[in-house]
This record gives C-alpha cells, sequence and structure tokens, in this order.
C-alpha cells in the first residue's frame, strides 16, 4: 500500500482505477476497500487530504 499511497499523493491524472492495476489489482472496489483497511481512509479522501506533489 506504500506504493500506492504514493501514486495517490502524486499528480491527480491517475484514476483510482489506473493505481490499483499498477499496484497488482484488477477491482478497483477491492482495491479501495484493502487500502482503507490499512490506511484507516478510501483513496478519495487519502488523496484529498494528502498535498499534491508536481
Amino acid at each position: 500500500m506504500t506504493l500506492a499511497a504514493d501514486l495517490l499523493a502524486g499528480p491527480e491524472s491517475a484514476t483510482i482505477s489506473d493505481i490499483a492495476r499498477t499496484v497488482g489489482c484488477s477491482d478497483a472496489f477491492g482495491f479501495s476497500v484493502a487500502f482503507e483497511r490499512v490506511r484507516g481512509v478510501d483513496p478519495s479522501e487519502f488523496r484529498r487530504g494528502t498535498p499534491q506533489r508536481s
């Protein structure tokens, strides 16, 4: 989930589905559930709460 968090903190051009596929999940919903279980927030909330890197 560290790679996913890093990608979510980057520019918002990548969708949650793109990030899910990048980290090996074929299902964006399953990725979101797993991410929330590990990080305590869903990917969208994590992205909103993380300052964007350029």
